[in-house]
Order: C-alpha cells, then sequence, then structure tokens
C-alpha cells in the first residue's frame, strides 16, 4: 500500500510513496512510460483527497480531466525501488489550471531522492452529467485557491 499524506486543507506539496512492482515494469525492467502515467495519476487522486476536493466534486457531479500532457524522463525505475511523488498545483485559471509532479527515486544507501521523472499535466473541470467544461468556481475554486495561497506563503 502507498503511503501519503494525510493533513486535510494545509497542503502545499504533497508527498505520496510508492513501492514498484514488476507488473510496473517492462522486458527490459524499467517502469514502462503508460505505468508512470497510473502511478502519476493516483498520487493526484490522492493529493485531491487530502484537500478535500473529492467530496467537493462529487458533491456537485463535477470531475477534473487531463487536456494536457508532458512527461520527462531522466532515469529508468526499476523493480524494488520506491519512489516518492510530489504534486503541486502551480497555477489555476477561471477554466483551467496546471499540476506539477516531480517522482524521486529513493536511496536508502545515501538518503537522498534521485529525480528520475518530471510531470506537468494541464486540467480542466468537467460537469459529470453532460461532459462540458465548466468553470472552476464555488467551493471547489476555494479549496484550490487556499492551496495556492499556503504556496505562495511558503517561506524561502
Amino acid at each position: 500500500m502507498a503511503k501519503h499524506n494525510q493533513a486535510p486543507n494545509i497542503l502545499m506539496i504533497h508527498q505520496t510513496d510508492f513501492p514498484i512492482r514488476s507488473f510496473h515494469t517492462d522486458a527490459v525492467g524499467h517502469v514502462n512510460n503508460s505505468r508512470y502515467l497510473e502511478i502519476l495519476e493516483e498520487a493526484r487522486w490522492r493529493y485531491a483527497e487530502d484537500i478535500g476536493l473529492i467530496e467537493k466534486m462529487k458533491a456537485e457531479n463535477l470531475g477534473f480531466i487531463i487536456v494536457d500532457l508532458r512527461l520527462r524522463f531522466r532515469k529508468p525505475v526499476t523493480e524494488g525501488s520506491v519512489v516518492r511523488i510530489e504534486t503541486h498545483l502551480r497555477t489555476l485559471g477561471s477554466a483551467s489550471g496546471d499540476v506539477i509532479q516531480s517522482v524521486f527515486i529513493q536511496d536508502d544507501a545515501s538518503n537522498k531522492p534521485t529525480p528520475a521523472v518530471k510531470g506537468e499535466f494541464h486540467f480542466i473541470l468537467i460537469n459529470r452529467d453532460n461532459a462540458q467544461s465548466v468553470p472552476i468556481a464555488g467551493q471547489i475554486r476555494e479549496c484550490l485557491m487556499g492551496v495556492i495561497e499556503r504556496q505562495q506563503k511558503k517561506p524561502h
């Protein structure tokens, strides 16, 4: 079971740890590119759960859809590794936003995380009844703006 932060409504950078298992890897023993999308999506869902966003979206029958993504691979990840995924909301507009996710390999020997993958995801909010894009407003906007405001107040 992957571990993740559980402090609701106070998260700036959310961290989720995942063990890499054989079914995540390809014939060469590296995490398959398509599996990164699944792992990163799970980390985004955990982030949304931890800030209370999932409940708000369900109450209004809304959902987020990724409309553009970019993955940059820096180092292969192999079976048996534990990766830490850091997720944060970068921007929020009236109808869309951007999430950045970084994957780090946890190295027990050096205790230093090694950057492996960086993902950038552009999302919109949709009405689940008709699959139409809707403005990011109301309680959902308040929740996400709270995250952005906390990020901006973070000491440098």
